[in-house]
């Protein structure tokens, strides 16, 4: 008879109603849709483990692996609220058709948000930028640490970060130092006095490249004259770098040794000259 009483008082309980709006939800609906949406994270939480372990072994970029794991995720919580939803007896139809008017100006307002989403989706999907790559943007030499959905994260040389939306990355040419080429091309310009030996500069600047640790030993160091400036001969040292990153520092370290050496050799670096001519004034009358 206790038993009997309980499970009556139970099922009693199971049955109280909450009104909400037009809708009527029991405590048993709410325990229905709780399961569903348990089982929606179990099964979410299986697949995930699956994919990860797939993706190791396939060796798939980090942001692709971000990417896929953020898509799963999102198509499976859809795919749960819907079954919850249907199953307390919530018509989604009569739902969607009566804020039409609603998602319609929300849609507007989100149009830059889904141009970034979609862009992101190019971007780690083409290939074109990965994390760890180093790219110039902003006008200066950043690296990429993370490509989210919406915005892809940059972090410059000076440690600052820098949050880039994805529209905007894909809109304007970025120039990529990590893909293409091994190595990447530096070129270091330097100008001597007129009256210098051309041969023996080029032999000094090739020096100076071949004792900075940073230049590629299996690429080729050229000099070329590029032009007779007003103030001198122009020289260009292109020599290539197998860290784009440090690019700029193992430029400052050659051009220090270019200095030197040209200095010890008495190779004049000029001033920049003008020559002013005075005009006598006129005579005066007599």
């Amino acid at each position: 008879m206790t038993l009997l009483f309980t499970l009556s008082e139970f099922k009693t309980f199971l049955e109280l109603e909450i009104q909400l709006g037009s809708y009527t939800l029991s405590v048993l609906d709410g325990l229905v849709m709780f399961a569903v949406l348990f089982a929606t994270q179990l099964v979410l939480w299986v697949l995930i483990r699956l994919v990860n372990r797939w993706m190791k072994k396939r060796e798939v970029e980090l942001g692709k692996r971000f990417t896929i794991k953020r898509l799963i995720r999102t198509l499976v919580y859809i795919i749960g609220w819907v079954i919850a939803l249907q199953t307390i007896g919530i018509d989604l139809t009569i739902l969607l058709t009566g804020s039409a008017a609603l998602l319609v100006g929300v849609g507007i307002g989100l149009q830059g948000f889904f141009n970034d989403v979609i862009s992101g989706f190019v971007m780690l999907f083409e290939g074109g930028l990965r994390v760890g790559d180093t790219v110039e943007v902003e006008g200066g030499v950043a690296r990429v640490e993370r490509i989210d959905l919406r915005s892809t994260r940059v972090v410059n040389r000076r440690g600052e970060l820098l949050v880039l939306p994805n529209g905007q990355v894909l809109g304007q040419t970025v120039k990529n130092l990590s893909q293409g080429l091994e190595h990447t091309r530096v070129d270091v310009a330097i100008q001597v006095a007129y009256g210098s030996e051309v041969a023996l500069v080029e032999g000094l600047l090739l020096q100076a490249a071949a004792e900075v640790p940073g230049v590629a030993r299996d690429q080729e160091t050229r000099v070329l004259l590029r032009d007779f400036a007003d103030n001198g001969l122009r020289f260009e040292l292109r020599f290539w770098t197998e860290d784009a990153w440090l690019r700029d520092i193992t430029a400052a370290e050659v051009r220090v040794v270019i200095e030197r050496k040209l200095r010890e050799a008495g190779v004049v670096i000029p001033l920049p000259q003008r020559v002013l001519h005075w005009a006598s004034p006129p005579a005066s009358a007599s």
